[in-house]
């Protein structure tokens, strides 16, 4: 299912994406050829590094040594000007976090039955902490996984540097406090200064 829905946010990316050539340099993750969207290789490349990093921390591993606590996951937020299919970013991470067996879930027609009795749309926020442990406790869940992807925009000589921010945190809808957090990028350099951002 993991590679059909890559394969599919890969086609869409690059039949309806821009065009402009870009070079991943620098960065966390190595050189690769790609267009100035963020697209397939960078859901896949943040997700994963997001999920290593959560289940290799000192934290996560505590809180699941003894169980499988329940999380429910936010939706992540598009925080940038272009188009981030964050949709599928979620559910790489949801995925990748089920397929740890380390985690239970919040059956997902729960959730939706908790957002549309409480008002809430698919993008309104629960992170500020009294509406995120109230919509927990409704939902059954221990902790709520969220986060946002921003980007920072860069002029060089060159051209243009998009750096794409992921930042995500855990928190104990109990008590309110932040168990984890951390972030991951990957840059996309534009080869020229006509890039259309």
């Amino acid at each position: 299912m993991k590679k059909s829905v890559i394969a599919l946010l890969a086609a869409a990316t690059l039949l309806g994406g821009c065009a402009q050539p870009i070079n991943y340099g620098g960065g966390l993750h190595g050189i690769e050829n790609a267009v100035t969207n963020f697209g397939a290789s960078d859901l896949e490349k943040l997700s994963s590094a997001m999920v290593d990093k959560m289940l290799a921390s000192a934290a996560v591993r505590s809180m699941t040594a003894n169980g499988e606590p329940i999380v429910v996951v936010d939706s992540i937020k598009n925080q940038t000007r272009n188009h981030v299919d964050t949709s599928a970013l979620t559910a790489m991470i949801s995925e990748q976090l089920q397929d740890s067996g380390k985690f239970r879930f919040v059956d997902p027609a729960r959730v939706q039955a908790v957002r549309k009795q409480l008002n809430f749309r698919e993008d309104d926020r629960f992170v500020n902490q009294s509406t995120a442990i109230q919509f927990g406790n409704m939902v059954g869940a221990q902790y709520m996984l969220y986060g946002h992807v921003a980007t920072i925009m860069k002029s060089t000589s060159n051209g243009q540097q998009a750096y794409y921010k992921m930042t995500m945190r855990l928190m104990d809808l109990k008590s309110g406090a932040i168990e984890w957090s951390d972030q991951d990028q990957v840059m996309q350099a534009a080869a020229t200064n006509s890039a259309a951002w």
